[in-house]
């Protein structure tokens, strides 16, 4: 992968409060044009590595590189072209979704963004002087991306930006940063800890766990993760852990608890219950199953 395709990166970049490496050590990379979907579960240290990359917070080591600049003064300039959806954005109630963006656009100097066009990319060109008091989450949060977007940003980080909302304003949201990356080309980086979510607009992932990156998953990799399955349910999890380690090699099954996932196809199912007859392992349910990347994600957190 050529230096230019990147978008952002990281080296080695840790923060450290209170003693506590709250992000340790990670070295990622969002190629141009991607949606990379930052996950893990909530206090993975999702928020405080973006909060870096942004200039937000420094690391205590380590350094962030934005479309190949890394010196402070080249990374001040750079990030003029990423917009952010950190926090939930102060909204003036009593103005309209118009009214909010010019009151916003202001605020930060931008005086030539195209008012109209932020609406539209959002939903809001019907809205009229409806107040923001009286929209629903899910309008306040495509609200707040469009104030992102005010500076037409060719990266654009948004962190956990479903969270909360009802299925209707996921699918507008999830909508509205796939006409982002379509159609303006932008480059989007969200973390969340709602997976299904993701798996549904994501084209490459970075599982984070405890402050570390553990895996970049994309391409053939990330096709791979959604292999079959054989589900098995048992009732001696000691008996079948003991069968389990004997036939298998490390990766080729998952166990949690007493439901353990073997990667193998549906063709295999009969098979599998004869072995666990033969082993004297006693199963209350076995089932051959679709690959999701939800489950391998989880396998990994």
């Amino acid at each position: 992968m050529c230096k230019k395709d990147i978008a952002v990166a990281t080296h080695g970049i840790t923060k450290i409060y209170g003693g506590i490496k709250r992000v340790d050590d990670v070295s990622l990379s969002v190629r141009k044009g991607e949606i990379y979907g930052l996950i893990g579960r909530n206090g993975a240290g999702k928020t405080t590595l973006i909060r870096m990359i942004l200039g937000i917070a420094a690391p205590s080591s380590g350094s962030v590189e934005l479309f190949g600049e890394t010196a402070p003064k080249a990374l001040a300039e750079v990030r003029r072209r990423t917009g952010a959806l950190i926090e939930q954005p102060a909204f003036y109630p009593r103005l309209s979704a118009e009214g909010n963006l010019k009151a916003y656009c202001l605020a930060v100097g931008l005086r030539s963004a195209d008012i109209p066009a932020l609406l539209k990319l959002a939903g809001f060109e019907d809205t009229g002087k409806k107040q923001v008091r009286n929209f629903s989450l899910g309008m306040k949060q495509r609200l707040a991306i469009a104030m992102a977007m005010a500076g037409e940003p060719d990266l654009l980080f948004l962190d956990e930006p479903v969270n909360g909302l009802d299925p209707t304003g996921i699918f507008q949201v999830r909508e509205l940063i796939r006409r982002l990356n379509e159609e303006r080309g932008v480059t989007v980086v969200i973390s969340s800890h709602l997976l299904g979510e993701l798996g549904r607009v994501a084209t490459a992932y970075g599982v984070m766990r405890e402050g570390r990156l553990i895996k970049e998953v994309r391409g053939e990799e990330l096709a791979s993760l959604s292999r079959p399955r054989i589900r098995v349910v048992v009732a001696d999890r000691e008996r079948a852990a003991a069968a389990f380690a004997k036939r298998y090699a490390a990766g080729e099954y998952v166990m949690r608890e007493n439901v353990i996932d073997i990667f193998a196809p549906a063709e295999k199912l009969a098979e599998t219950g004869v072995w666990l007859m033969n082993e004297g392992v006693p199963v209350l349910q076995l089932s051959a199953e679709r690959g999701d990347l939800e489950t391998a994600f989880i396998d990994m957190l």
